[in-house]
């Protein structure tokens, strides 16, 4: 059965209003000139005031070690549940939202740390936090449009990524001096960031993954394409008959499928995360259009089963078409 393939200013002109005055007789005396039909006229002179030298504001007092400590611990309280939030979206719209959301968090935190005076020892720790944040900010903000390309698709990417950037690693660093630069205070801040961690490519063995339901003869045989790795999914309603992970360019076998109708999913992606079903990358939902139906038929020393190959790439003769899910629609048991 052979899908349908995804192609995967205004200018303000300032006014000038000119007095022209007239010379009358040769004294040399000056007067303004009289609107046609009025019968008097004034000129008045006013005079500008000096202008006012700029009055300089206090420097605020730095603040006492336990003030800014209290200043750090805000801040990892106001950013810890944002993290969380990356760390547990299960979507890439989900993920792309939270990514943001924490960026924008970043952006506020940074700007309240400029407008406070540390404590002297730790000045130039504390302008290197601020920094960090602003750096940390504009980069989730690229990692949120990743997510919405679907290159990153649940938190399981999402958290490693964002934790492992240049703000991040500036924001170490920023712990670190604020931690060590002043030996009678030793600040902490920062544990809203989780470590740092490369890219995962977990990737199962081809066949049917845990959970399911057997109880009948027919077999169900997919191939995947050559440039991704795949899980099938055969439904009925909400229940699982079967996940079936297939590597790229590989086919995978399965048995023991009950009689019945079902529906059938797969996603495509890299980096298979077992414990949420879902790929972390790279990742795309798709539904065949029709249902597959098993039956089993007892004969006189035989029985006839259904067997089932799906292809998920386009192949000539193909029978089958498939459609675009949104990846809340995708079954995530």
């Amino acid at each position: 059965m052979a899908p349908k393939r995804r192609l995967m200013l205004s200018l303000a002109v300032p006014v000038v209003l000119v007095t022209s005055l007239a010379a009358c007789g040769g004294g040399g005396d000056f007067f303004p000139q009289v609107p046609a039909g009025s019968e008097t006229g004034s000129f008045v002179t006013r005079s500008a005031a000096p202008p006012r030298a700029p009055v300089a504001s206090p420097t605020p007092a730095r603040a006492t070690p336990e003030a800014y400590q209290r200043v750090l611990t805000d801040l990892d309280t106001a950013l810890g549940p944002g993290f969380g939030a990356i760390g547990s979206a299960q979507t890439p719209e989900d993920l792309a939202a939270a990514l943001s959301a924490v960026a924008l968090n970043l952006t506020i935190q940074a700007d309240g740390l400029d407008d406070v005076r540390p404590p002297a020892a730790v000045a130039a720790a504390h302008t290197g936090l601020s920094d960090a944040l602003g750096t940390l900010a504009s980069e989730l903000t690229s990692l949120a449009g990743d997510a919405r390309d679907r290159d990153l698709c649940t938190g399981g990417s999402g958290l490693p990524r964002a934790a492992s950037g240049s703000g991040g690693h500036l924001l170490r660093l920023a712990v670190l001096g604020l931690a060590t630069a002043d030996p009678a205070h030793h600040y902490t801040v920062g544990s809203f960031l989780p470590p740092g961690a490369p890219d995962q490519t977990r990737r199962p063995a081809n066949g049917s993954l845990p959970g399911g339901r057997r109880g009948g003869y027919g077999e169900l045989t997919v191939t995947a394409s050559g440039g991704t790795d795949a899980v099938v999914k055969v439904l009925q309603g909400a229940d699982v008959i079967r996940n079936v992970y297939v590597q790229a360019g590989a086919s995978a076998k399965v048995d023991g499928i009950p009689n019945g109708t079902f529906d059938v999913f797969y996603t495509e992606g890299t980096d298979w995360d077992d414990a949420n079903h879902r790929f972390t990358r790279d990742c795309a939902f798709s539904r065949f259009d029709q249902p597959v139906t098993f039956s089993t038929t007892n004969r006189p020393g035989s029985i006839e089963y259904t067997t089932y190959t799906l292809t998920l790439y386009g192949v000539v003769g193909g029978t089958a078409s498939t459609t675009d899910v949104p990846p809340r629609a995708f079954p995530a048991g």
